[in-house]
């Protein structure tokens, strides 16, 4: 039985595809290997780019297992040169960098400063709770779904900053959204160019702005596609190897 891991919609994808070739499957957020009752035929991991991290020790023990583990994988983006951005490798750096452009731009503009997050919210508690956040606006961008606007909400992001609307985005809609808001910082994931990683960091170097981009984390152990297409190549090779 294969495990898919995560909710996106490479994930829902993936699970039409084992549908309809009737691969037993088990779709799911999360996995234990202390809690499973039945070792899987492979894991994988198309989940979102900020869980990559959380899934590190997953691929360690699928390799230690003998387990074959895939991990779903956008290119990284190839960026500008440019001084307005600033690359971070995990969240807790990214808060320490926007704590420093954050009381740089607020002595300068003498006025809250608003950070135009696209990083969704899985992490957005941590940065609301910031030693920083109160020289700032937070304006979020996030999946239009009631339950991740709700969420935004009650860690009190107010209603018309909350931009619930799906990508990716071209760089012109972009501009608009980061200029209509005000925005002086973008803080956004490498989800690369498919994700429209890009577009967002184009808009915002048209603008002017600041832009703090988390990197990809990298898993060890595992293989990794760089698409879906890629990924199912592989299910359908491994399928017909075990069934001769």
């Amino acid at each position: 039985m294969f495990i898919l891991l995560g909710e996106t919609a490479a994930a829902r994808e993936i699970s039409e595809h084992l549908n309809n070739k009737r691969i037993e499957y088990k779709r799911i957020q999360t996995w234990s290997e202390k809690s499973s009752t039945q070792i899987p035929t492979a894991i994988l991991d198309a989940s979102h780019p900020s869980c990559g991290a959380k899934f590190t020790s997953l691929g360690k023990w699928c390799e230690h297992q003998g387990i074959p583990f895939l991990r779903l994988e956008r290119p990284e983006t190839q960026l500008p040169t440019n001084s307005l951005i600033s690359s971070v490798h995990n969240w807790e750096e990214a808060l320490l960098h926007l704590e420093q452009c954050v009381e740089t731009l607020y002595q300068a503009k003498g006025r809250p400063v608003t950070i135009f997050a696209t990083t969704g919210s899985h992490q957005l508690e941590s940065m609301v709770n910031s030693s920083f956040a109160s020289h700032v606006r937070f304006v979020v961008r996030v999946l239009p779904e009631g339950r991740i606007v709700q969420k935004c909400q009650d860690m009190g992001i107010h209603p018309k900053n909350i931009v619930a609307i799906q990508g990716p985005f071209s760089k012109e809609l972009n501009r608009v959204l980061f200029k209509s808001y005000g925005a002086d910082i973008i803080l956004t994931r490498d989800s690369g160019s498919a994700g429209g990683t890009d577009t967002k960091i184009l808009a915002a170097l048209e603008l002017g702005l600041k832009v703090v981009l988390l990197r990809k984390t990298k898993i060890s152990g595992g293989l990794t596609m760089n698409n879906v297409n890629e990924l199912l190549d592989w299910v359908d090779k491994y399928q017909q190897a075990e069934s001769t």
